[in-house]
């Protein structure tokens, strides 16, 4: 199976609760508040560059764009930020508020090197077992988890 973890927008599509779920066969990861309007959707998913991609994922109007501009990232284009990068922003969902700053470092440092920084920061520091992005606790040994709500809080100071 072919994952693509880094998304158009900056996320990382690695900590998705979605492909958490797919991947871990499980969804005590997926946030009660998502699981209600979700719960009869397929739960299959290889991250936003790939073929395979969650039903909510499909109707995101950020990959189409880009693919028909040939970019691989937003920040990439001459328009950015455009109306479609600020809308995901306007959720004010913890795990789109990052993006920005995700898709500055992929510009300091390669996207070779976030990839790999992302899989180990969406670890769990006490027993490396992956979480995602809403996660509190790590399912494996109860530690409490620096997650996407965290990680807002913490660019937000």
């Amino acid at each position: 199976m072919t994952y693509k973890l880094d998304a158009y927008c900056g996320l990382y599509c690695g900590a998705c609760f979605i492909m958490t779920a797919y991947n871990q066969n499980r969804t005590d990861c997926i946030p009660n508040e998502w699981l209600s309007s979700i719960r009869d959707m397929d739960f299959k998913c290889h991250g936003c560059k790939s073929d395979i991609l969650f039903e909510n994922c499909q109707g995101c109007k950020i990959r189409p764009c880009a693919q028909s501009k040939n970019i691989e990232f937003c920040n990439l284009c001459s328009e950015y930020p455009c109306e479609q990068f600020k809308r995901i922003e306007s959720y004010n969902l913890a795990h789109h508020n990052v993006a920005a700053q995700s898709l500055k470092e992929i510009d300091e440092i390669g996207v070779q090197e976030w990839l790999q920084q992302q899989k180990e920061r969406w670890l769990c520091s006490k027993c490396n077992h992956p979480f995602s992005w809403y996660e509190e606790n790590c399912t494996r040994c109860g530690s409490e988890l620096f997650n996407s709500v965290k990680e807002d809080q913490n660019l937000k100071k």
